[in-house]
């Protein structure tokens, strides 16, 4: 039988290179569901490629202007939830923000394979999501192209051996910016990544660097390490994606063409290699391959993301919310690029914290809250 996949995020820069994965191994899996957030145009376009047998419309009062076809239509939150409970056998989050965190923690109660390209699901829920996976048959592949690296790294070593974890990263558009030239930061310079092509969300979280302490955070989670040894480097050329230096003084690295298709590949196949016509890494053709470490005085978001993971649960939570708001503030032309990461820490030093949270109505909470104050902020300094 072929794998029955659900999208979620359908639209978006994962989900559609998701739907090219499927496209190319259309003999071994099928696309059983799509979601969406809002995009109603290309989603009409995918429901009549795909003609997956459910769909959900994220904003549901826009339904009306999607043909669903024969496509059991589930609306809202609610029905993207009851989709992911469906006999689907993986569930591919790629929803943007922090409304994917709902949907990964059903899948997993309801015990599915999940692909997760949905940072903010582990850096609001961490340790609840490992509770799940270790108390029901649910697993969690790592979609990211550095997660990946480093879940295809680690699966190869005994756990004891390792000494450090290397995330890279490209630098984004201003890796050599003053910062002087950062205050001064435009929003459609920020859009201009020089490796990815990804939402707007993501591509400026990557030229603040907020996007890499997203990773670290998810990585804390992901492989169980203490964040102190889990490091970040730019690496420009954008060609190794993860690193893992052993207690022997011996480093693994995982190479590959920057493309999204090759780790979403891997998640859908379930660590199952097939050959790919996506690009290959040319070594021959390699002049360099740099690294660098980051300069955290110019991008202190990264520096915020690691205090967040020594202050307890709230912070990360915090961190991710204060994010989002401050990162949609600056794209509306209201506070400079580099008010973004100032109001995050305003936020972490204002919280309550909490060290251990399991429970996700406290994490709602916590969220709620970050996102009210740093709103509030903002009334304030328009005002």
């Amino acid at each position: 039988m072929k794998k029955r996949i659900v999208v979620l995020g359908s639209t978006g820069s994962i989900g559609k290179a998701t739907l090219e994965v499927i496209e190319k191994q259309s003999d071994s899996m099928e696309v059983y569901g799509l979601a969406c957030k809002d995009n109603v145009e290309l989603f009409s376009a995918q429901l009549a490629k795909w003609k997956p047998r459910y769909a959900s419309l994220f904003d549901a009062s826009r339904e009306h202007e999607v043909p669903f076809g024969d496509a059991e239509k589930l609306g809202g939150l609610a029905g993207i939830k009851k989709m992911v409970r469906t006999d689907a056998d993986i569930i591919v989050n790629a929803l943007p923000g922090s409304i994917g965190l709902e949907p990964t923690l059903e899948a997993l109660r309801s015990g599915k394979t999940v692909a997760l390209a949905n940072k903010e699901s582990l850096v609001m829920a961490g340790r609840l999501i490992t509770k799940l996976i270790r108390e029901t048959p649910a697993k969690l592949i790592p979609v990211d192209s550095e997660h990946s690296a480093l879940y295809q790294l680690l699966n190869t070593n005994d756990g004891a051996e390792i000494e450090t974890l290397y995330i890279t990263a490209s630098g984004g558009p201003f890796r050599k910016a003053t910062k002087e030239e950062l205050r001064k930061v435009r929003p459609d310079e920020a859009m201009k990544h020089p490796t990815w092509k990804m939402g707007k969300k993501i591509t400026l979280d990557s030229a603040t660097l907020a996007n890499k302490g997203l990773e670290v955070i998810e990585a804390r989670w992901l492989f169980g390490l203490d964040h102190q040894r889990i490091k970040v480097l730019i690496h420009p050329e954008s060609i190794v994606h993860g690193m893992v230096e052993l207690r022997d003084g011996s480093i693994l690295a995982y190479l590959a063409h920057p493309d999204m298709r090759i780790p979403i590949s891997f998640a859908l196949n379930e660590g199952v290699r097939t050959k790919l016509p996506f690009g290959k890494v040319k070594l021959a053709t390699l002049r360099k391959l740099t690294f660098s470490a980051p300069d955290v005085e110019r991008f202190p978001a990264l520096k915020l993301a690691y205090d967040a993971l020594d202050i307890g649960d709230s912070a990360p939570i915090v961190f991710n919310a204060a994010n989002e708001v401050a990162a949609a503030a600056f794209m509306e032309g209201r506070i400079r690029f580099t008010d973004i990461a100032r109001l995050i820490d305003e936020a972490l030093t204002r919280h309550t914290r909490i060290e251990k949270i399991e429970d996700e109505q406290i994490i709602w909470e916590v969220h709620r809250w970050a996102m009210h104050y740093v709103m509030q902020r903002l009334r304030r300094s328009i005002d």
